[in-house]
């Protein structure tokens, strides 16, 4: 038996006729006649039950019949992977951080897969910590965060640059200021993300090393995500820090941006592999490369909302 038998045995079975066989593979009724009782003295088994114009499967032909669709799909599965060995199949799972999941990561997605027909892509939106976790133990292909990971295991490289802004609400007291000194500012009401968030890092980072007082701020509420602090800062909790990125993209009115005078408050996107990254991680990696080395700058210019 070869290929051509298993073809017309299965479009025989599809369409319930030797003679609509013979048309689908442009040879005629007894050619395919002919070749599937030769399948049936090589197995020793009658595969067809003939009437007077249709053709129907015995119990032997049903079980050739699900071997000849195996094949078949499997030689086209085969063919595929030898005329496109580019073509990338199944799920590829993205970890990011709030700003890069927000703000970055869905367009570099979206470009990945315009060329990746077969591949799903899936972007899962975590703290810092949790996507380096993630990525570690296997449970996504390749992550995304604010702040590079801590040293071991994983690899990481700069992909992009944000800047971290200071927000306030239409009724604080700096709302017409583009930028204050730190040394008023630690004396101020804070919204703050969760301890495992880049963006809070990078400012407990930068101002205290400048400002130790920063240290003992007064934190009056503590959220989950960029937009729960705006929110917040919006509704006159207190002030807040957030990546220019996700201000930009909000759609909550009231809110103006400003500067620390004097500390530069900006912070990389890092993008982050596990030790034995899959080949759907090294061709996203090498995608994120390509844009990356014509868009460096996540930001924005300054904003009023």
């Amino acid at each position: 038996m070869d290929l051509l038998d298993l073809r017309l045995f299965s479009a025989a079975m599809r369409n319930g006729s030797l003679s609509q066989a013979a048309r689908e593979a442009h040879c005629s009724q007894p050619t395919v006649s002919r070749r599937i009782q030769a399948l049936e003295a090589e197995l020793g088994a009658q595969l067809l039950v003939r009437g007077s114009r249709t053709v129907s499967p015995t119990p032997a032909g049903l079980e050739f019949l699900h071997f000849a669709e195996t094949a078949l799909a499997a030689e086209a599965d085969l063919r595929a992977k030898i005329e496109r060995p580019w073509l990338l199949r199944g799920n590829l799972h993205v970890a990011a951080s709030t700003t890069p999941g927000e703000g970055f990561v869905p367009g570099l997605l979206a470009e990945f897969s315009q060329g990746q027909p077969e591949l799903r892509t899936q972007l899962h939106i975590m703290d810092s910590r949790a996507v380096e976790e993630c990525v570690l133990l296997g449970h996504c292909d390749v992550g995304f965060t604010g702040h590079p990971p801590a040293p071991g295991l994983l690899g990481s490289e700069v992909v992009g640059t944000d800047e971290i802004v200071l927000v306030v609400g239409g009724g604080h007291p700096w709302y017409d200021r583009d930028e204050m000194p730190v040394d008023v500012l630690c004396r101020q009401d804070f919204v703050e993300r969760g301890e495992g968030s880049g963006t809070r890092r990078t400012v407990e980072e930068a101002l205290t090393s400048v400002a130790p007082a920063f240290k003992d701020r007064r934190v009056v509420l503590t959220v989950s995500s960029a937009q729960a602090l705006l929110a917040s800062v919006r509704s006159g909790v207190g002030c807040g820090f957030v990546s220019r990125a996700s201000l930009a993209g909000s759609a909550a009115p009231g809110l103006h941006a400003l500067r620390v005078a004097g500390v530069p408050l900006h912070r990389s996107i890092h993008l982050i592999l596990p030790p034995q990254p899959t080949a759907k991680a090294l061709a996203f990696a090498a995608s994120v490369r390509l844009r990356a080395s014509g868009r460096k700058n996540l930001g924005a210019p300054p904003v009023v909302l």
